[in-house]
């Protein structure tokens, strides 16, 4: 049973906090660096490891950006708990992964704000939702909160997958308790 929900997870991405669903089809946006924005959301995990944008265009179109997301205590402009590595985007609309270094410490039940910051010339549309169903947090945009509005985005943890070696010693297990039920016949 373990191994079924270990190769459940796919990717190895545990959700916490969604706004969206990987099917829906988002085509409002928010340009920046033209706009300052940050995402509020409310963790229910101890932890947070990973970020999900619909990013929609980069400008000029066609080009590349590069993109880290900061993630904030407390309010849109607080202290800086950790930062994103960097990932050039290139032309149109996808969902960009954004990991952070580690799975970060956070405390379930308080505010928490991720910020997206270009890192290289150029512009990048991130989609938006409004109205949004999201009701644990809020977008914020140069520094004013929208409360009928939200970033597209899906955060949460990184499961780790299990190793090729103990796939094999499950696999051998499972087959001899197989054997042995069968020989029993």
């Amino acid at each position: 049973m373990w191994l079924v929900i270990e190769n459940g997870m796919g990717q190895g991405l545990l959700v916490d906090q969604a706004s969206g669903t990987l099917a829906e089809t988002i085509v409002n946006g928010s340009v920046i660096p033209q706009n300052d924005l940050a995402q509020s959301f409310t963790r229910s995990l101890s932890a947070v490891a990973f970020v999900q944008l619909r990013t929609l265009i980069t400008l000029p179109s066609g080009g590349t950006v590069t993109l880290v997301v900061n993630l904030r205590d407390g309010a849109y402009n607080g202290p800086i708990i950790s930062s994103t590595t960097a990932v050039d985007i290139i032309g149109f609309a996808d969902i960009g992964t954004f990991y952070f270094p580690d799975n970060i410490p956070v405390t379930p039940g308080q505010l928490y704000f991720f910020q997206p910051v270009l890192q290289s010339n150029g512009s990048l549309s991130i989609g938006t939702k409004s109205p949004s169903p999201y009701t644990n947090g809020d977008l914020w945009t140069n520094g004013l909160r929208d409360p009928n509005a939200d970033l597209w985005f899906r955060e949460g943890v990184v499961v780790p997958e299990p190793g090729a070696v103990w796939l094999f010693v499950l696999g051998c297990i499972a087959f001899l308790w197989r054997w042995r039920v069968g020989t029993r016949s």
